[in-house]
């Protein structure tokens, strides 16, 4: 979505959101302002029937002046009624509004008075409603049960027209339809002010990342944001930098893994070539090149064999330890490696040391161990001298245990040693002798992270070197995953 889009999509939610506010407001103050109308208009009805009531039922009876009354329900567009239980009127004095037709018909749809001890208990009904010339009208009634002084009985009823209260209602409700229009649009404005000037640093930002080429050192630099954007900005310049270093990564892998695989191609490709040129007429060109054409094939699947293996630790967990390695079974893990190399170089001492604690564990399997430590065994082989020794070596230290592979060879120069761990990378050593791909100790690296372990290498050139490797016990890791679990 767009910033232009977005901010629209603020501005009319917002907009509709202040809407639907003020129309429930006004909603609710309508009918609150119609029910207090309402009830005033009652009082004032009511008032009128104590006035009636108080003035003497009989004495209306026999009134024959009603100029009072007649300016009173002229103003107030009413009718007066009195009837006896038979239903003769007695005294009726009714506003111009209010036919003798329309009369008769509210008189018809009057509820009856109600006999007994709720015979003189005012009754409240809206009995008719019609429509003429001059608009709606609705009426209202009060009616209340009298006696007169003859004992008979009879019933007081005030008609009385609600058009005041319905023009009042519209009128108030007209007030506030202005009002909350006039509202809503000053809200309205106001946001898209406010949203325009706040969205002015997102704008910037974002022609910033679109300004920002792909692989190329440039990066957000913009000054003055909110807290929130230039944290945002942050996190993307950030981001940037992980892309390009795995781009270049990705590209120093790729230069390396061609590197590595053009050499044995090439001397494959070559000793083909002299096989077919004069391989099938001299039998000594024949065995040579197709030694060396094992052996480079060889070093072809291994260099595969080696990749896939990254590939399957980059893309797959590893599933959870559930029994690791104890104090027997490293020491005969350990035994069983220096027995392997031993029958290699016979001429090295080789020694292994395991001090475990009863009961503790080394949180990694067996055979992923013998991989790595295969490998460390395999390099400290090819760099120690005839007559050198070798050490394994595995401690337990606090919560983790340390594994070390040592030896007294050659040991590794200063420089090289910060690069031992990175894929395809080879010292000037290795490369002279052409063994190994430089992928053994980054597969080892990755191993060993894989169980929540760490690995790093102490050498001084000349004095040997020692490979450490710290793994978590099975306790600790069980410790976490429950910590992590809560």
């Amino acid at each position: 979505m767009s910033r232009r889009s977005t901010q629209a999509s603020l501005l009319r939610w917002s907009t509709c959101w202040c809407a639907v506010v003020f129309i429930v407001f006004t909603t609710v103050f309508m009918t609150a302002f119609s029910a207090a109308s309402l009830n005033s208009y009652k009082r004032v009805m009511e008032l009128e029937m104590a006035t009636l009531l108080g003035q003497g039922v009989d004495q209306l009876a026999q009134q024959t002046v009603t100029t009072s009354w007649d300016r009173y329900v002229a103003v107030t567009d009413s009718v007066i009624r009195l009837t006896d239980n038979e239903g003769n009127v007695l005294f009726q004095i009714n506003s111009p509004v209010f036919s003798s037709d329309i009369v008769q018909q509210i008189v018809n749809r009057v509820p009856a008075q109600p006999q007994g001890q709720d015979f003189s208990k005012p009754e409240w009904s809206y009995p008719y409603k019609w429509r003429d010339a001059s608009g709606f009208h609705r009426v209202i009634a009060l009616t209340e049960g009298v006696h007169f002084e003859n004992g008979a009985s009879g019933v007081l009823a005030i008609y009385s027209l609600t058009d005041p209260l319905r023009q009042d209602t519209f009128h108030m409700l007209s007030v506030f339809v202005i009002m909350d229009v006039a509202v809503i649009g000053l809200f309205a404005s106001g946001m898209y002010v406010l949203l325009r000037r706040g969205f002015q640093p997102l704008q910037r930002l974002m022609a910033g990342i679109q300004q920002v080429e792909w692989r190329r050192a440039g990066r957000l630099r913009f000054d003055r944001l909110p807290p929130e954007l230039a944290s945002l900005q942050q996190s993307l310049n950030q981001l940037l930098d992980r892309i390009d270093d795995a781009v270049e990564e990705q590209r120093r892998f790729m230069a390396d893994a061609s590197h590595e695989l053009r050499t044995p191609l090439a001397i494959v490709a070559g000793h083909a070539n002299l096989l077919r040129r004069w391989g099938h007429q001299n039998a000594r060109v024949w065995e040579p090149a197709v030694r060396n054409i094992v052996l480079e094939v060889e070093r072809l699947q291994k260099l595969v064999d080696q990749l896939l293996t990254m590939s399957r630790l980059e893309e797959q967990k590893l599933p959870p330890v559930t029994e690791g390695l104890d104090q027997r079974g490293l020491e005969e893990l350990f035994v069983r490696l220096g027995e392997d190399a031993s029958v290699l170089r016979p001429d090295l001492d080789i020694e292994a040391h395991v001090h475990l604690t009863p009961g503790t564990r080394v949180a990694i399997e067996q055979d992923r161990l013998r991989q790595v430590l295969v490998g460390l065994i395999d390099n400290a082989m090819r760099h120690t001298k005839e007559g050198g020794w070798l050490e394994l070596a595995a401690r337990e230290e606090g919560p983790m245990v340390r594994i070390s592979v040592s030896d007294d060879g050659e040991g590794i120069p200063a420089d090289v040693l910060p690069h031992i761990f990175e894929r395809f990378y080879r010292g000037d050593a290795a490369r002279a002798t052409g063994k190994g791909s430089g992928l053994g100790l980054a597969i080892s690296k990755q191993l060993i992270e894989a169980y929540q372990g760490k690995i790093y290498v102490r050498s001084r050139e000349g004095r040997g070197t020692t490979v450490m490797i710290l793994l978590p016990t099975l306790r600790t890791m069980h410790i976490d995953g429950e910590k992590s679990g809560e």
